[in-house]
C-alpha cells in the first residue's frame, strides 16, 4: 500500500462546510517585497468594522478606512502594510478574528524582488506580453485554459531563475513555465521542479541579448477557485536537495543542502530546541542571496540516525527513523531487522508526501533466504508523455505491515525508486516498529465557529496501522460551558480484500454552547483512545491540516499545510438565523436487525428563511451493512431510517445532520448535535467457565441468556468440540425465559481430561419486517474437566 503521514486523511478530506462566520477569499496582492510599504486589501465575507488581523506578518499593519460604498462594506478589510527589510522570504498565514468568528486562513508571500501585478487583459499572447523589467515578482491568476505571457530585456550570458509559487502557497494550479526567445524558439520549459512539488523552476543562460518572453499556464488547464501564482524572475540562490528530511526534536545535526545553482553542497544547522512539544516541523532557507521558499523539516519525537556509507546491508534500529537517500541512479538501500516469530511490524517511509523529495519508493521485505515476504510501493506510476522532468505526486508513500513468519529471525528491508532513479533530492525517512497495532490521528476540519443555540461540527480521520477496533475521540480541554456529542470512529469491518479504503476511517462529532455560553475564541485539542486486544490504551493526538485549498479535477487532492502546527482553532459565536434539530435522543441503542427512525425538525429564527433544499448526513460506508433511507426533502421536517441487517457488526458510530441554507443571501451551514448509535446484539450468553463431569455421569451446565429489551426470539444452545462419549443434547430457551440447563452426559469410555469446549447459539435477528433472518453469535469459550470413574462406580 503507498500512503503516507501526510495523506492519511487526504483520502477523505474534503473542503469543511462552515457554519457561521466571516470568511476569507483573496488578498490583494498576494505577496510583496521585503521592506516594501504597500496596499494591502483583504477580501472576503462577513469583514465588519471590528475585525482583527491574526499573522504573524513581520512588519506592521495600519488600518484604513473602510470602503464608503455601502455595497463594499463587509466585503474588503484596506490596510497599509510596512514590511521589515530583514523579513525572512517565506509565507505567513492571515486569518481575520470578528465577532461573527475566525475566517480560514491564507498565505501571504514576503519576497526578495519588486512586485507588479498581471494585467488580465493584455497578456494572453506573445504578442500581448505584458513587460517586466528584471529581478522581479509578478502577482497573476490563471484561469482554465489562460496563458500568461511576460516580455524581458535580458544580456548574452545572463543567468537567471525562474521560479513559480503556486501551490506551495495554497493555490490550485499546478503551473508549467516556459522560456521563449525573440523568434519563438523554447529555450527552456519545467512542469514540476525538484524539491518544489507541483510548482515549477528553471535556470536559463540567456545565449544573446534581446527580448525574451515567459509563458506560464495550468498543466491541466483547470478551473480554480484558488488561481493565483507568483512568478519569480532573478538571481538568487537556490537548492534542489535536502538531506536528512527530519530530526528529532531538541537535537543536534548537519543538514546538507545541494543541487540547484549550488556550487557545491553547504550545510546548515537547525536549531531544533526552540520548536514546542507539538510542532512537528521548521523551516530551513538556503544560504546565499535570497529569493526561493524555505524548506519544510519534519522534526519528530523519535530516535534519528543518519544512513551509514557503504553499499553494505546496514543494520536497522527499531523504532528509531533511519534517514536515507538513493543518491544514485538505480541505487537500492539495504537494510536487516532482527525479528522474532510470531512478531507484529509496520513500516512506513515518508519521502514524497513531504514535498522535499522525488523519490517515487518501493518499499519491499525478504526473509535471510531471499525470499519476498511483503512489498509497497508497487504501481508505477504514469508518466504524462508532456513533461520534460517527471517528478512524482506529493501525498504517495509506502507502508506495510508484517507478522513474522516461523523459522524467521532476521528480515531485509529494501529501499528504491520505482522509476530507477536518484540523486541528492531522494532522501526519505524509513521506520520500522514492533509495537502493538496503532493508528495516527488527523483533523480535516482546520477551524470551527461554535453558533450559540446551535451547533457545529468536526471531522477527524484515523489512519489504522494495524489496531482495527473503535476509537474514542475527546477534547480534554473543552470548557465547561460546551457540550460534546459524538466522537466514535468505528471499528474496522472484517470484509475480503478490504483495502486503502478501510483503512482510513473517519469520525465526527459536534460541540454545543450550553445555556448562558459567553462568546470568546478557544484553542482546542483533539486526542483519540483506543484499546488493544492484549488491553494496551493508545492514546493519540489529532494533527491540524493549518488550511485546506480544494484543488478542482479527477483524483486531485487538496492542498494542506500541516506545517503551520495548527490544532483546531474554534470560536463560540453568535446564534445562527436558523437551528436544525433532531427530534430523537442523542444516544441510540439498536439491536442487530432493528431499525430506527431519525427524525429532524429545521426551526428558523427570523422570517423569510427558507428549509434547507436537501439534508446531508454523515454515515458509515456500506460495507457495515447500514444503509439511509430519506423520506421527505425540501421541507421543514423529514425522517432517515437507519437499518441494520445480518452484516452489520456490533460498534458505535455518530449520525451528523446539516444542510445548507441562505441568509441574506449568504450561505451558511445548520448543523443538528451527532446522534450516537450503538449497535448491539439482541442477546447474550452466559456461562460458567469450568465444568465438570465424570465418566459415566451427568451433570448441568447453568447458564443465562441477557436479552435487550425488544428482543424476544427464542435462542438455541448448543455444545461444540466436545470430546468423545460426551454429549450435550440442545436445548431451545423461549423468549421469556432466561436461565436455561444443558444436560451433559459422559460416557463410560469418556477419556479423563482437560478439553476447550465452545457453547454456541443462535436465533433469528429481531426486525420489524417478517422477514426470518438467521442470526449466529459467536462462540463462548469454557473448560470441560472429565475424571475418571470413582471406585464405588467401578
Amino acid at each position: 500500500m503507498r500512503i503516507s503521514a501526510l495523506s492519511a486523511f487526504l483520502l477523505l478530506v474534503s473542503v469543511p462546510a462552515h457554519s457561521v462566520g466571516p470568511r476569507l477569499s483573496e488578498l490583494r496582492p498576494r505577496g510583496a517585497q521585503r521592506g516594501a510599504v504597500f496596499a494591502l486589501t483583504i477580501v472576503g465575507t462577513g469583514l465588519s468594522e471590528d475585525a482583527q488581523v491574526l499573522t504573524n506578518l513581520p512588519g506592521t499593519l495600519t488600518r484604513l478606512t473602510p470602503p464608503k460604498d455601502p455595497k463594499r462594506r463587509g466585503l474588503e478589510l484596506p490596510f497599509i502594510v510596512e514590511l521589515n527589510p530583514d523579513a525572512p522570504v517565506d509565507l505567513y498565514p492571515i486569518r481575520v478574528q470578528t465577532r461573527d468568528g475566525l475566517t480560514n486562513l491564507l498565505f501571504f508571500s514576503v519576497g526578495a524582488f519588486p512586485q507588479v501585478t498581471e494585467e488580465e487583459s493584455e497578456n494572453d499572447s506573445r504578442a500581448e506580453a505584458q513587460a517586466v523589467e528584471i529581478p522581479v515578482t509578478v502577482n497573476g491568476a490563471l484561469d482554465g485554459a489562460d496563458r500568461d505571457w511576460y516580455r524581458f530585456q535580458g544580456g548574452a550570458g545572463q543567468r537567471l531563475v525562474f521560479e513559480v509559487e503556486a501551490r506551495r502557497a495554497g493555490s490550485g494550479v499546478d503551473p508549467v513555465i516556459r522560456v521563449v526567445d525573440s523568434a519563438g524558439n523554447v529555450i527552456a520549459r519545467n512542469d514540476d521542479a525538484a524539491g518544489l512539488g507541483v510548482d515549477s523552476r528553471l535556470e536559463v543562460a540567456l545565449p544573446r541579448s534581446g527580448d525574451y518572453y515567459v509563458e506560464l499556464h495550468d498543466s491541466r488547464f483547470s478551473e480554480q477557485q484558488e488561481n493565483f501564482y507568483r512568478l519569480k524572475i532573478g538571481t538568487f540562490t537556490y537548492a534542489e536537495g535536502i538531506f536528512p528530511l527530519g530530526w528529532q526534536r531538541g537535537g543536534e545535526v548537519e543538514v546538507e543542502l545541494s543541487g540547484g545553482n549550488l556550487a557545491k553542497p553547504v550545510t546548515v544547522r537547525p536549531d531544533l530546541a526552540l520548536l514546542g512539544e507539538t510542532g512537528h516541523y521548521t523551516s530551513i532557507s538556503v544560504p546565499g542571496k535570497a529569493g526561493s521558499l524555505p524548506f519544510r523539516f519534519v522534526v519528530s519525537n523519535r530516535a534519528e540516525t543518519l544512513e551509514p556509507q557503504g553499499d553494505a546491508v546496514k543494520t536497522l534500529e527499531p523504532s528509531a527513523v533511519m534517514n536515507g537517500r538513493i543518491a544514485e541512479t538505480g541505487e537500492i538501500d539495504r537494510y536487516r531487522l532482527a525479528v522474532t516469530p510470531g512478531e507484529y511490524w509496520q513500516c512506513e517511509l515518508t519521502a514524497a508526501s513531504l514535498g522535499t523529495s522525488q523519490l517515487y519508493a518501493l518499499l519491499t521485505v525478504h526473509d535471510s533466504n531471499g525470499k519476498q515476504l511483503v512489498s509497497a510501493g508497487t504501481a508505477k506510476p504514469e508518466q504524462s508523455p508532456f513533461a520534460v522532468v517527471f517528478s512524482t505526486t506529493t501525498g504517495e508513500d509506502p507502508s506495510l505491515s508484517l507478522t513474522v513468519p516461523e523459522q524467521v529471525h532476521e528480515v531485509q528491508l529494501t529501499v528504491e525508486d520505482l522509476l530507477g532513479r536518484g540523486g541528492g533530492s531522494y532522501g526519505y525517512r524509513l521506520l520500522a516498529k514492533k509495537e502493538e497495532p496503532d493508528f495516527t490521528l488527523n483533523l480535516t476540519t482546520p477551524y470551527v465557529n461554535i453558533p450559540l443555540s446551535g451547533s457545529a461540527s468536526v471531522t477527524v480521520v484515523a489512519n489504522r496501522r494495524g489496531y482495527n477496533g473503535p476509537i474514542r475521540l475527546s477534547i480534554p480541554n473543552l470548557p465547561d460551558d460546551l457540550l460534546f456529542d459524538g466522537g466514535n470512529i468505528a471499528i474496522r469491518p472484517n470484509v475480503s480484500g478490504a483495502g486503502r479504503s478501510l483503512r482510513f476511517r473517519k469520525g465526527s462529532f459536534t460541540l454545543t454552547p450550553k445555556p448562558g455560553a459567553k462568546p470568546r475564541a478557544l484553542d482546542l485539542t483533539v486526542w483519540g483512545q483506543g484499546v488493544t486486544e492484549s488491553g494496551k490504551v493508545i492514546r493519540r493526538r489529532a494533527r491540524g491540516p493549518g488550511l485546506v485549498t480544494a484543488v478542482a479535477g479527477t483524483n486531485q487532492e487538496p492542498f494542506v499545510a500541516p506545517w503551520l502546527n495548527v490544532g483546531l482553532p474554534a470560536m463560540v459565536v453568535k446564534a445562527q438565523s436558523a437551528v436544525l434539530e433532531v427530534l430523537t435522543p442523542r444516544n441510540v441503542r439498536l439491536i442487530l436487525g432493528m431499525e430506527h427512525d431519525l427524525k429532524w425538525k429545521f426551526m428558523p429564527r427570523q422570517p423569510g428563511i427558507a428549509p434547507p433544499p436537501e439534508i446531508d448526513q454523515s454515515f458509515l460506508p456500506s460495507s457495515f451493512g447500514l444503509n439511509q433511507v430519506p423520506t421527505e426533502k425540501g421541507l421543514d421536517h423529514g425522517m432517515f431510517t437507519v437499518l441494520t441487517t445480518e452484516r452489520t457488526r456490533p460498534t458505535k458510530f455518530d449520525v451528523v445532520l446539516s444542510g445548507e441554507i441562505s441568509v441574506d443571501g449568504r450561505k451558511e451551514i445548520v448543523t443538528a448535535p451527532a446522534v450516537t448509535f450503538e449497535i448491539v446484539h439482541g442477546f447474550q450468553i452466559d456461562v460458567p467457565a469450568e465444568l465438570a463431569i465424570r465418566a459415566g455421569a451427568s451433570t448441568q451446565l447453568v447458564g443465562k441468556v441477557h436479552r435487550e429489551p425488544e428482543f424476544f426470539s427464542p435462542v438455541t444452545i448448543r455444545a461444540d468440540n466436545l470430546p468423545l462419549h460426551v454429549s450435550c443434547p440442545t436445548v431451545e430457551v423461549p423468549g421469556d425465559v432466561e436461565q436455561f440447563q444443558l444436560l451433559c452426559e459422559a460416557g463410560s469410555s469418556a477419556e479423563p481430561g482437560e478439553y476447550e469446549i465452545e457453547i454456541a447459539s443462535s436465533s433469528e435477528l429481531a426486525t420489524r419486517r417478517a422477514k426470518r433472518v438467521p442470526l449466529r453469535m459467536p462462540p463462548v469459550k469454557a473448560r470441560l474437566i472429565v475424571s475418571e470413574k470413582t471406585a464405588v462406580e467401578q
